[in-house]
Formats: C-alpha cells, structure tokens, sequence
C-alpha cells in the first residue's frame, strides 16, 4: 500500500480522535453548569402552558394578549426573531414572571423561579396566573387547565412564526405541528454535578406513574383520543427516533454517556452565523466529523446546546440553569394545579428510598419493566395495568415521604393525587366523562381556569 492510500486512513483517524476530544470537552463544559453540590435545600421553578381558546372551543391567538398586558406599566416586551427577519414580540414580563409563547401561538405559558419552596413558588405563580386570566377575559376567551388543544388539529395555522420554528419545520415536516396544540407543565429542580444523572435516571424510571397521575389530555381533534395522554402520544418518535422523546433507553451511568447519547441523535438545524438557519440532517457527531466545529471547543459546545435544546427526554438537565426540567405531565384542572411540582420535587428528595423501593419490587428487569408501564401509562393513564401491586401508592407514598424531609409543609400539595387513587379516576377520565356528556362545549366549560 503506498503512502498515498494510507493518507486517508490516517486522517479518518485523526477525525476521530478530533470528534472524541469534541465531546469530552463538551461533557466537561455541560457539568459545569452545574454547582459541585447541589443546595440543601433544592430550588424549584414552574413552567406552566394552558391551552388557549375562543368561547366555541377552538384555538385562541395568544399574539392577541401582549397589547393587554403591555398596557400594564411592569409588564415589559420580550423579543424573538420572526419568520420575516423582523422583531417580533413572543411575551411579556416582569421582575416575578413571564408570560411567553412557545411552539404554538394558541398555547401561554407561565414561568416563575427559581424559588426556595413551592409555597413561595405558588405564590409569584397564582399572581402571574391571575393577571393571565384577567386579560384573557378581556379578550373574550378562555385559558383552559387541560393537556391540549380539545377542538383545533395541529396545522401549519397555529405555528408561532418564529424564525427558527420554520427551521423546525423544514427538517422534521408537519409532525412538528403537533407540538402547537399541547399543554405540559414542566418543573425545575436544583441539581449539583454529584447527583445530576442519578436524578435523571430516577425521573425518566419513575415517568410513567407521573404521567398515569397527570395524564389530561385525552380529547384532541373534536373526539375522544386513542391515548391518555395525548401531548405524550402524539409527539412521541416524531423524528424516527423512539428515544428522542420520552423515556431514555437506559439508565446513564455518567454525563458523558448521557452526552454522547444525544450527539448520536439526528441534528435537525443549527444558527448559520448570519441570522438565520442550515438544516442538517444527520446525528450531531456526523456533523462534528465534516465540520470545522469540533477544533473549536465553545462553538462546538454552542451548537450542541442548540442540538439538545430540540431532544425532549422525561428527565432533561438544563446546563444554563443548573437544573433538572421534569416535562411528561400534562397541564391539570384548577383544583390539582400543583401536583406535577410536587410530584417531581417529592421523588427526588427520596431517591435513596424510590431507588430502592424500585429495585426490590422490580429486579434486575426495572428498566424493560418501567418502559413497558410508561407506554401503557401513555395509553390508559390511572387505568394502566401496574408493574406489581399498589404500585401508585408507594411511590405516592415515597413521594411526601420526601416532600416531609424538606421541612416547609409541601406534601399538602400531593392531596389532590390521594383523591384520584381513592376514586381510581384520572383527569384523563373525566376529561372522556365530560365529552362524552356534552362534547367540546361541556369539557372546555369544565377545565376553564378564565
């Protein structure tokens, strides 16, 4: 072999070797978003989505509210890059919340936090939440405590025209659309390098039964829907990837596993340095291979937090927050608004306790055995067939336990769940109920917040 055709070996493994030490850089410079240790007592923040509506049912422009509250003198404009180039005005907000449009422009989301306890975050949230409900009466429509839209289908008609949405759409196709019409209540908890991933291995094992609790979303399209949970059913796998949404497919054993699993994932887009948007189309670590980017640590490290950013696991770490963002429930009715919080800051504060419980129930099979729960979760919600006997209730159980440990008086927001397993009835059931009783006018009058 001459010279010549060795060169191209040599230098597929000095690629190699350039990529490797790409993501060892980038697993280094995620951990250090977050604190060595995380606090004693661990912080936590909201962010709340809430379908929006007209009187009949059918989906509400959110772009609609910003001149109401604008009107408001603390309410202050936040900017993104509309589809035109032009600026255009996604939210609003203030020293305590913000009030933001998302993915789909008839979905408004609340974000308060970081706050110390979920007494304090309550109290920033009902109060972002009452200024919320006051200009959606003023526009004459209503804000609903539900998972989805109950009437409108996804369509291109309720894109939020962002710049870097229509990016979206070009590389996944209209399955994007459907992350318009959804509603999740996602939590932020406080995380330290030193349990980072063991929490999230523990949120994405115990995901199931927080989505059988908070499954609300099981009317969709004018009809009664094929899944529970149908924000969870119908963004699942929307890029041929089982493991891009969801549950993780293994626990990780450190972050850089947990690193290299997302770079081997499909890259959909990336800012183009100019203000707009390349499609890519292939897993981060091809990209790194034929690009410049992997001899440049922080725009490598730039690009695959825009790359995970659009992965959209259970349990995902947040590096520019230091926290861990717990996404599967469904936005809920008035009366059990808190319960995704508590849920989540409940099962982290007892993990020693949930890690063991799961292991002496389950075996060396709990991973395959809690995958297989969470789908059936996804399906049926409460009404899922439990991996072993009372099931629910221990991990309830577990769930004060910690919530207890914390000393301030939290495990009272778990309340409304004991009231769901007493009755063995879900929100995704009544949700049925309701439409079965009246259809979309009597499910919407029922889960109206405003």
């Amino acid at each position: 072999m001459s010279f010549g055709q060795r060169l191209p070996v040599f230098l597929m493994r000095l690629r190699e070797k350039i990529v490797d030490e790409a993501l060892e850089a980038i697993s280094r410079d995620f951990a250090t978003g977050f604190p060595v240790k995380a606090p004693l007592l661990r912080t936590v923040g909201r962010e709340a989505e809430f379908p929006l509506v007209r009187l009949d049912g059918r989906a509400a422009d959110v772009l609609r509210l910003w001149p109401l509250f604008l009107e408001q003198g603390d309410c202050q404009p936040i900017y993104d890059q509309g589809t035109d180039g032009s600026d255009l005005i996604v939210g609003v907000e203030t020293k305590n919340w913000s009030c933001v449009i998302e993915v789909g422009r008839a979905t408004a989301e609340l974000s308060v936090g970081p706050r110390p306890t979920l007494h304090d975050l309550a109290q920033d949230m009902e109060e972002a939440l009452m200024r919320l409900k006051d200009v959606v009466r003023r526009a004459g429509f209503r804000l609903l405590g539900y998972g989805i839209q109950p009437k409108t289908p996804a369509s291109l008609r309720l894109l939020t025209p962002k710049l870097r949405y229509l990016a979206l759409l070009e590389a996944i196709g209209p399955q994007w659309l459907k992350f318009c019409v959804t509603a999740a209540d996602q939590v932020q908890v406080d995380m330290g390098q030193d349990d980072l991933v063991r929490q999230m291995n523990l949120i994405n094992a115990t995901s199931g039964a927080i989505i059988a609790f908070t499954a609300n979303s099981s009317v969709y399209r004018g009809r009664g829907g094929r899944f529970a949970s149908g924000r969870e059913g119908l963004t699942a796998n929307m890029v041929g990837e089982p493991y891009r949404h969801g549950s993780s497919p293994r626990p990780y054993a450190d972050l850089e596993e947990y690193v290299r699993f997302l770079a081997g994932l499909r890259c959909l887009c990336l800012p183009d340095g100019n203000g707009g948007f390349k499609q890519v189309g292939e897993p981060f670590t091809d990209y790194l291979r034929r690009e410049s980017s992997a001899r440049d640590p922080e725009v490598a490290y730039e690009e695959f937090l825009f790359h995970e950013h659009y992965i959209w696991p259970s349990a995902r770490p947040r590096a520019k927050i230091g926290t861990l963002e717990i996404r599967p429930a469904c936005q809920q009715p008035a009366d059990s608004t808190w319960v995704p919080s508590a849920l989540a800051l409940g099962l982290i504060e007892s993990a020693d306790e949930v890690e063991s419980y799961l292991e002496a129930e389950l075996g060396e099979d709990r991973w395959d055995t809690l995958l297989r729960y969470r789908e059936l979760a996804v399906r049926h919600g409460l009404d899922a067939p439990e991996p072993v006997p009372r099931f629910l209730k221990n991990l309830l159980d577990l769930a004060g336990f910690g919530l207890r440990r914390r000393a301030q008086e939290e495990e009272d927001f778990l309340a409304p769940v004991y009231d769901l397993l007493d009755r063995w009835s879900g929100p995704a059931s009544r949700a049925r109920e309701l439409f079965e009783e009246g259809g979309v006018a009597t499910l919407t009058e029922e889960v109206s917040l405003a």
